[in-house]
């Protein structure tokens, strides 16, 4: 298998990350439902109605097409983060999307609020004795204000994201296309001169008459004497071998003697009985 190291930079969003672009997604849902939100919350504390509840989709995506164009984005990012919650998933783009197109998506948002407060409206909302109007001031400055802690989130969450996948590393190996690898011969020690001719193989490499070469375990090759047997053309004369009585050969026993403790069997020329460990 040959190994193919491809690097790629990848992590997980984790806890952190989750929880973040989770909450800026939150109050980017609630900025975009305009005054529907505050109206149900208002109805449920003040006898007063000050807010119009009736719908019109074309007035409602006018007024706040910024506003949902941050909740989509939000929710995007959110359920990013938590597709890679647990497995590395998540690389560089997603934190460049939420540093690039987070402040892009809050200058609406920002510009609204700097209008709001360039005017009497904390004369207007915060000055008065009256609940009902401080509640529609903070619902207004929270449509606008929402936005913006949203996109500081998200900004936060792409940061965290960068700094952590500049650790991450992948090594994969990849096996070649169908395609086996020849099994390489094993190199010898290659200051072993091999001879040309047979005169230096029949002397040894040099060592003289009557010696061979032979390798040894270490792949050195040593010198190693022989001696050439006679050649005879006639006869010659084998003394006769004498005839040798083999009857007093008979197969001795071993002498043996009992262990006195426990009566095993234990030969003379043991110390201890193998059968209780006696010492003998």
């Amino acid at each position: 298998m040959a190994k193919t190291i491809g690097r790629k930079k990848m992590t997980n969003s984790g806890g952190g990350v989750c929880f973040m672009t989770c909450i800026a997604a939150l109050l980017a849902l609630c900025s975009a439902a305009d005054d529907y939100l505050p109206g149900l919350l208002y109805t449920q504390f003040f006898s007063r109605q000050v807010y119009d509840m009736s719908f019109n989709l074309e007035d409602f995506l006018y007024r706040n097409s910024s506003y949902i164009s941050v909740a989509v984005f939000a929710l995007v990012m959110m359920f990013w983060a938590f597709s890679a919650a647990k497995f590395k998933r998540m690389g560089k783009a997603f934190g460049w999307a939420n540093i690039f197109m987070s402040p892009v998506l809050c200058i609406y948002p920002a510009l609204k609020l700097y209008d709001i407060l360039g005017t009497d409206f904390f004369d207007k909302y915060f000055k008065t004795n009256y609940d009902s109007d401080k509640f529609v001031g903070v619902a207004a400055l929270a449509k606008v204000g929402f936005p913006l802690i949203a996109g500081l989130l998200l900004i936060l969450s792409g940061i965290v994201v960068l700094a952590r996948v500049g650790g991450e590393d992948f090594v994969a190996e990849v096996p070649r296309g169908g395609k086996k690898e020849k099994a390489q011969p094993v190199s010898t020690d290659n200051n072993i001169s091999v001879p040309e001719n047979n005169e230096q193989e029949s002397s040894a490499f040099g060592f003289g008459e009557n010696t061979q070469s032979v390798q040894g375990l270490t792949g050195e090759t040593k010198p190693a004497t022989y001696n050439e047997a006679p050649v005879n053309t006639g006869t010659f004369y084998q003394p006769e071998t004498p005839a040798v009585d083999t009857s007093d050969m008979r197969p001795k026993r071993p002498s043996v003697k009992l262990c006195p403790k426990c009566g095993e069997l234990v030969g003379d020329d043991e110390l201890f009985c193998s059968n209780c460990g006696y010492r003998m």
